[in-house]
């Protein structure tokens, strides 16, 4: 791994020098114990630290080299008090299932990713550590549907975040639209379409199995599906549609007629193709708010959904905070999903790390 990691360093290094720029992807595999997990974090810093730099120079080799040999032959970069922060060069991309367990111990092993070297230059290095946001949507949208002379609308993006469970999917079902002789907007029954591509597993990735599997089974349909036969087809049980039923109607998401289900996107018949047909949540542009409070009157007691000191309730009361639910285990899932519908808010989590030493000295002004 030490050879690797220097080997990797000077291409990346080689790179920057002629302008290239570098995207790097590292797959995480599930169900790594929390050892491995630390382990890989750690790993991960250095190779961060070493494909750093504070102006030309190399950070690891400034901040972090242990061997005296190589740290007596190495230039010393002269540190400019007014901007002392170096910074990683290109991005990396890290991707997998367990990201969200991977996540705390990245943040803390890139703050510290080795000693700091005795007599070490008073820079730092800043990384940007983020989760994938609509931006990432966007991009991989616009990038595959130029190719076919198709254009993503607001909806569409919206659309794909909330459901798609990342923007490697995205681009995946995208790719399966045929191209256009004039350039034209992305209709819903053509995303419907797409969508119905991907396998249950891809779809609302945050919320368990069998909601994918719903969502999956009203995409492939062509017409509108009674309990029964939704359930034979998505293999679930009739209970486990129930279960679901409120929370996917609050956003609008399925329409149920009865007892007959469908999904809010137009079906690929003669009759509807060309038809409007989309969730409420995005014709209406509401809020995030708006939403979280379709949610928590679907899965509160009336008592506890109006009471202000409710630990849930309390989000919609003066001064309403609905971002706080974000992070609640039993609703944040079914509140990311509100947030990517209603465009508002960040559902990542966004922040800036500082790989050490800390900075001492400081610009007067």
């Amino acid at each position: 791994m030490r050879s690797a990691h220097g080997l990797a360093g000077s291409i990346i290094h080689l790179f920057d020098a002629l302008e290239i720029d570098i995207v790097r992807e590292l797959r995480v595999p599930s169900g790594l114990e929390t050892d491995s997990l630390d382990e890989l974090a750690t790993s991960i810093s250095i190779l961060a630290a070493i494909q750093g730099k504070y102006g030309v120079f190399a950070s690891y080799r400034q901040l972090f080299e242990s061997r005296e040999e190589k740290r007596r032959t190495a230039l010393t970069p002269t540190v400019d008090a007014d901007d002392p922060l170096g910074t990683l060069i290109g991005s990396l991309v890290v991707r997998g299932e367990d990201i969200h367990r991977l996540h705390p111990y990245l943040e803390e092993a890139l703050e510290r990713p080795a000693a700091v070297a005795d007599e070490a230059p008073e820079f730092a290095v800043l990384v940007s550590l983020s989760t994938v946001d609509r931006t990432g949507y966007a991009m991989a949208a616009t990038r595959i549907l130029q190719t076919k002379n198709l254009r993503p609308t607001r909806d569409s993006i919206s659309l794909l975040q909330a459901l798609v469970s990342s923007p490697y999917a995205a681009a995946q079902a995208l790719h399966q639209l045929a191209g256009e002789d004039e350039s034209q907007e992305l209709r819903p029954d053509e995303l419907r379409y797409a969508l119905g591509t991907l396998e249950p597993k891809q779809l609302l990735a945050d919320l368990p199995l069998t909601v994918g599997r719903i969502i999956q089974t009203l995409l492939t349909a062509e017409s509108c599906l009674s309990q029964r036969d939704l359930a034979d087809r998505a293999g679930v049980s009739a209970r486990t549609i129930r279960n679901y039923r409120n929370r996917l109607e609050a956003f609008d998401l399925i329409r149920v007629d009865e007892t007959r289900y469908r999904l809010a996107l137009p079906f690929q018949t003669t009759s509807e193709r060309r038809d409007p047909v989309v969730p409420t949540v995005l014709e209406e542009n509401q809020t995030i708010l708006d939403a979280a409070d379709a949610l928590l009157e679907t899965i509160l007691p009336p008592e506890r959904y109006s009471d202000p000191d409710d630990p849930l309730g309390s989000v919609l009361f003066w001064p309403p905070d609905p971002q706080r639910l974000l992070n609640r285990q039993r609703v944040g899932p079914w509140l990311r999903l509100a947030a990517a519908l209603t465009a508002r808010g960040s559902t990542g989590n966004n922040q800036a790390v500082q790989m050490d030493p800390p900075l001492e000295q400081q610009t007067l002004s």
